[in-house]
């Protein structure tokens, strides 16, 4: 049996371990962080909890005998996808990238692109008093300084530590969303900017719609180039690899 790790934490994730569980001479592992307290998680092994780093993972990768690693986390995962690249590289591994289609940009609503969050905190600045913060917790320091700003940060879970921000409200969702709720959470809110990464997917694309139906500017903070891996956006496409390679 060739031992396939999939690196989690997405739905896609969940979906492609749920394809390949079955499929013969191979055995999947299911691997997330576990930071939320209720995952959606596959039908077969699941692993929970960092790696502790590059080498944490490459000596779970041969201790465990792992063939090949699917990292399907998500699109501004950095350090997780980082630190595949290297282990991958370092045993000669097989190394597969699942990247959800992005967003697509409408050409009567462009957005305010930006490189980063702090970049976005920049294009915040002076102009907007309050504003949607849609990608989670783990960015939120760079609006530390807005502040005359008031922020709405939605995440899936609780903060497990104080927000840094000055002035906000935290709701605590998970997705998918519709545009109905979306237009009448800003609409409420007077929410006057709207601030996402562009994950792509549907669990969450409601926001932009209702944005752009509100005349609302959204702030996109554009993806980190795939830093390795054969790069897929299709689960088909990477299953039918998958099977040819093992």
């Amino acid at each position: 049996m060739k031992k396939i790790l999939i690196l989690g934490g997405t739905a896609e994730a969940v979906s492609l371990a749920a394809q390949l569980k079955d499929y013969p001479g191979i055995s999947v592992i299911y691997s997330l962080a576990g930071r939320t307290r209720s995952p959606n998680l596959p039908d077969c092994a699941v692993r929970q909890g960092g790696f502790g780093g590059t080498d944490g993972l490459t000596r779970y990768l041969m201790e465990n005998d792992i063939a090949a690693v699917i990292d399907a986390t998500h699109p501004y995962a950095g350090q997780m996808a980082e630190n595949a690249r290297r282990a991958t590289s370092k045993l000669s591994l097989a190394h597969y990238k699942y990247l959800r289609t992005p967003w697509s940009e409408p050409c009567e609503a462009p957005w305010i692109w930006a490189a980063s969050s702090n970049d976005a905190a920049e294009k915040i600045r002076g102009k907007f008093n309050r504003v949607f913060l849609s990608g989670g917790l783990n960015d939120v320091a760079a609006f530390t300084a807005l502040n005359d700003v008031w922020f709405l940060i939605r995440s899936i879970e609780y903060p497990s530590t104080p927000i840094p921000i000055q002035n906000f409200s935290h709701i605590k969702a998970r997705g998918p969303f519709d545009v109905v709720g979306e237009r009448k959470l800003m609409q409420e809110n007077k929410i006057d900017a709207l601030v996402s990464k562009n994950s792509g997917g549907s669990a969450t694309e409601a926001k932009l719609h209702a944005a752009q139906a509100l005349s609302i500017p959204i702030i996109m903070i554009d993806r980190p180039p795939p830093l390795g891996g054969v790069v897929f956006d299709d689960q088909a496409m990477l299953i039918d690899r998958l099977r040819q390679d093992f």
